[in-house]
């Protein structure tokens, strides 16, 4: 009975000599086997604890991802009391069994690797949740070993000085311990310093070597480099909507107004559209000319299905009305008031050197002779003049005689090439009976007869008066007579403009 008791105070000062049931001491119902499970119970479940809490704590600091400076190194590891093995971080560099120098090259081309991996774990001061125990150090290249105490998780976090002949503002000088007993977590700080803000490491440099960016300077600066993309995106669209908006309420204007000094679109050119919106915008229009004239065609529908306003063009004796002006659309023939009127500023723009008779003129000296025109030129001096123009309609079909008065010359021009040389006599015939009742003797006598060959020849039955009026207006500006067929349409466009403008245009 004696050795009993004696072998079980020897268990017990044995066992309380190796930390054995410390935690459970008082606890005599039970025996010594279920102490033993309960107490190995009680160490897992604490072990549990400790694991979570370092998960965890990695975890956040992956997420964290903080910096440090470029002229440093940081390697972590992690040692477990029960399997023995160590987590490396993925910054795993300075060796600290070789010499200073290796240890440093060693360090920096690790860290190099590891940033062109673009995945950077980083350490700071919130290392206090990471792991139980952790000690900072601040080193060369050497790195202390580290002892595992029993029944804890350490973490040895190493920054070592990089040897760069660049010397980097930004360095990182901790004297940070953290301490932490069973029941939590105390930091506590060792001569505290200026903190350095974290940073990202980048090879930006041309060189090769490494440039430290401050994470929030960067972030920053990708924000704003992303905002100001999206701002000019934004900006480019609005403005090319509101480009458009202007271009279309422009062309919408400059249409309605045309319309309303010309009233009609006869003659509207696609020349016009875009000289004018160059002129307005000063930029040349040519690459989008679809999207213009698209736009022109729907806005001319707009405008002629509406109400046509009575619209008539008055100038001196002379009236035109819209049916007149219509005439010159297409291939209608001209009518004797387009023909007139258009001859009364042939004469303004000759500065009345040139006198252009009445369309009714041959009509009516071949029905009443000379008495029945001689009161046409009651107050003109024919004889004055440089030149005579004088179109004649044939029921159906215009040609025009001249007469040069200086060189007394009659000339007869058809746009069919028909010699009707017996329209010239009958001119020729009236000016010598003029000059006789005007007593003008020099010009009684000596006149020639002759027929223009090479004028411009139409190639349909339909543009012979616009041949007259282009043929009298080059002669009368003392132009060459350098037109063709394929002219008359923009000629026709040209005098309708002429007409409704009083006057003739620079360019024909």
């Amino acid at each position: 009975m004696h050795r009993t008791q004696s072998h079980q105070r020897k268990a017990k000062h044995l066992m309380r000599k190796k930390g054995f049931m410390s935690s459970i001491n008082g606890v005599s119902h039970l025996t010594r086997r279920a102490k033993r499970r309960l107490y190995c119970k009680l160490q897992l479940w604490m072990w549990r604890k400790r694991r979570e809490k370092c998960r965890f704590g990695i975890l956040r600091a992956k997420k964290q991802a903080c910096g440090i400076s470029s002229g440093s190194c940081l390697s972590v590891k992690t040692h477990s009391q029960k399997n023995k093995s160590k987590v490396v971080s993925p910054l795993v560099g300075c060796d600290a069994g070789g010499s200073e120098d290796r240890g440093r090259k060693n360090c920096l081309l690790k860290l190099c690797e590891s940033v062109s991996m673009s995945k950077t774990f980083i350490a700071s001061s919130s290392l206090q949740n990471l792991v139980t125990d952790t000690n900072v150090f601040a080193g060369n290249a050497t790195v202390p070993t580290a002892t595992v105490p029993s029944q804890k998780t350490e973490t040895l976090v190493q920054l070592s000085d990089v040897t760069d002949p660049v010397k980097h503002s930004h360095t990182v000088n901790p004297a940070l311990s953290i301490d932490a007993d069973a029941r939590g977590l105390t930091t506590h700080f060792k001569e505290p310093r200026t903190s350095v803000l974290a940073q990202r490491l980048a090879i930006d440099d041309p060189s090769g070597q490494l440039t430290s960016v401050p994470q929030d300077q960067a972030a920053n600066k990708d924000d704003e480099s992303i905002t100001s993309k999206m701002k000019t995106a934004s900006s480019s669209a609005s403005q090319t909507d509101a480009s458009v908006k202007v271009l279309t309420k422009d062309i919408h204007e400059f249409l309605n107004d045309f319309y309303k000094i010309y009233g009609s679109f006869i003659p509207l050119q696609k020349s016009d559209v875009l000289r004018h919106l160059k002129r307005r915008f000063n930029t040349d229009f040519s690459d989008r000319k679809n999207v213009i004239f698209t736009e022109v065609t729907k806005c001319r529908t707009a405008i002629i299905q509406r109400s046509v306003p009575s619209f008539r063009v008055v100038y001196k004796k002379h009236t035109l009305t819209l049916d007149d002006l219509s005439t010159l659309a297409d291939q209608n023939w001209l009518n004797d008031q387009v023909m007139n009127m258009y001859g009364e500023l042939i004469m303004e723009s000759a500065h009345h050197k040139v006198h252009f008779l009445n369309s009714f003129f041959h009509r009516q000296l071949m029905t009443k002779g000379y008495d029945g025109v001689k009161r046409w030129t009651k107050q003109v001096d024919l004889f004055s003049k440089g030149l005579l123009l004088v179109p004649i309609h044939l029921e159906v079909h215009w040609c025009l005689v001249t007469a040069d008065v200086v060189k007394k010359k009659i000339c007869l021009y058809d746009s069919q090439g028909n010699a009707l040389l017996k329209v010239a006599r009958n001119i020729l015939k009236y000016l010598m009976t003029e000059a006789k009742e005007k007593k003008q003797t020099a010009f009684e006598s000596g006149w020639a007869l002759s027929f223009d060959e090479k004028s411009p020849q139409q190639t349909n039955e339909n543009d012979c008066g616009v041949f007259v009026l282009e043929y009298s207006r080059c002669l009368a500006l003392e132009k060459p007579l350098q037109f063709s067929q394929k002219d008359i349409p923009k000629i026709r466009k040209r005098i309708y403009k002429e007409l409704c403008d009083c006057k003739l245009h620079e360019q024909g």
